[in-house]
């Protein structure tokens, strides 16, 4: 029997090695043993090269992108931190998209777009070169971290972060703008009574992944050129595929009871932390994927005390 093959992806673009150092190194505490694709500049390779080269219990592989560089202040960006050029450069862009052609606006956004959206475009193009790929995890990569498997007795279907369900769309303020500014008056008072999803991690099997990447990007097709290349609107669309149930098999994976806790609007004092530091659910067990750790300062400390890492030649995992 062939074993399936699970993905994750993330976007590290603009970020120095260090600071997806412990979404890496605490994956290979667990047992996965897949491929994580990080999506990076040319300008990255040899750091993150030499920073992971020592993982040995899973395969990374790097895919070279430019999103988001006109939007980067990071040392990664070369020209294009230049803003007189930057801007000439998407004036000239934005001359050339034609409003009517999905394909037009998706090779001006994957240039010219905020990370948060063009990122999608390459999360299709690394879902479409592993076709044999069982399941896929979308994944932030400064804000998260792991605990165990997130693929481990994943069944069907697609598997979607929730917030702090005291928080709803009309009482979270960036959410409440995001779908407003999208959508209208109109869409955001039928759904501002509803639970905020984060679209920072995303997980399903290989056809689950492909629909809501679809989706996704023709909900970003729907805007304007020129707004869009704006907006961080990835939030929006998320929320809005599932609020509109235009996603079929969702799991919504409430904080302390799935394999997903999104951590960012709950107090320190309502997170549960074992006595091997593990964050922990309502029946003591321990959660797969951590996300919005660095909200909290005692949490980036747990971090810290379960991996730290020292570079001489370069990382090494010191184990606590």
């Amino acid at each position: 029997m062939t074993k399936q093959k699970n993905i994750i992806i993330g976007s590290a673009t603009g970020y120095s090695a260090d600071l997806i150092s412990s979404f890496v190194y605490s994956l290979e505490k667990t047992d996965f043993d897949g491929i994580l694709t990080l999506i990076i500049y040319k300008e990255q390779m040899p750091e993150f090269v030499n920073a992971f080269s020592n993982i040995k219990n899973f395969k990374i592989e790097f895919k070279v992108s430019t999103i988001g560089k006109f939007k980067s202040k990071s040392k990664y960006s070369g020209i294009y931190k230049f803003k007189f050029i930057k801007n000439i450069l998407k004036k000239i862009i934005g001359l050339t998209v034609n409003e009517a052609v999905p394909d037009s606006k998706i090779k001006a956004l994957k240039i010219t777009g905020y990370p948060h959206v063009s990122r999608f475009f390459e999360y299709k193009e690394v879902v479409e070169s592993h076709p044999d790929a069982s399941h896929v995890l979308l994944s932030d990569v400064r804000d998260v971290f792991f605990q165990g498997n997130p693929f481990k007795d994943l069944g069907k279907g697609l598997f979607v972060g929730m917030e702090n369900p005291d928080y709803t769309i009309g009482t979270e303020q960036y959410n409440q703008k995001w779908i407003i500014d999208a959508y209208g008056d109109g869409f955001y008072n039928s759904a501002k009574d509803e639970q905020v999803s984060c679209s920072g991690v995303t997980i399903g099997d290989m056809n689950s992944i492909k629909v809501y990447i679809n989706k996704m990007i023709e909900e970003f097709c729907k805007q304007p050129y020129q707004k869009m290349s704006e907006r961080i609107y990835d939030q929006a669309m998320h929320n809005k595929l599932l609020i509109t149930n235009d996603l079929a098999d969702v799991t919504r994976c409430q904080p302390f009871d799935s394999i997903i806790v999104t951590l960012g609007l709950y107090p320190i004092d309502q997170i549960t932390i074992n006595d091997q530091g593990l964050i922990i659910n309502r029946n003591q067990k321990i959660i797969p994927i951590v996300h919005q750790h660095d909200r909290h300062p005692e949490l980036i400390q747990l971090c810290d005390n379960w991996w730290c890492f020292k570079k001489y030649a370069d990382y090494i995992l010191i184990i606590i």
